[in-house]
């Protein structure tokens, strides 16, 4: 599955609807269906807050594929250099009224997936995401 986010009024729900048809063309389980929406919401909702900022043309690639017992999914953006997997996890353990706002996102991110892997190539940010299926 492929879907390109672009243009004036890009949105996490243009991404939801095309990765819901990507999971039932594929019979994912409900439940990864459930944590590949969150994941996407994260980066695509930080992306459209962030990432669109100084681009000329702003854009989004996203791919999803299932490999044997993996699912795979890719993340590409014309924005600013940004590598999410630099960003500390979030102290859990504070309050939540005493934590800095930001990072979570990311920490729920790695925490539904099995690996992630940024580069940034040609002027883009790539993320790349795996998750056992099963």
């Amino acid at each position: 599955m492929r879907i390109v986010l672009r243009g004036p009024r890009p949105s996490v729900a243009d991404a939801s609807e095309a990765l819901r048809r990507f999971a039932r063309a594929t019979g994912l389980p409900k439940e990864l269906l459930h944590d590949l929406l969150v994941i996407a919401d994260e980066v695509v909702s930080n992306w459209l807050k962030y990432g669109r900022t100084g681009a000329k043309e702003p854009e989004m690639e996203i791919q999803a594929s299932v490999e044997p017992s993996r699912l795979l999914l890719r993340f590409t953006d014309t924005g600013p250099a940004f590598n999410p997997l630099e960003v500390e996890s979030p102290d859990l353990d504070i309050p939540l009224e005493e934590r800095p706002i930001g990072g979570l996102g990311v920490h729920l991110v790695r925490a539904l997936t099995d690996s992630q892997r940024y580069e940034r190539t040609n002027g883009r940010n790539m993320l790349v995401l795996s998750r056992t299926i099963g």
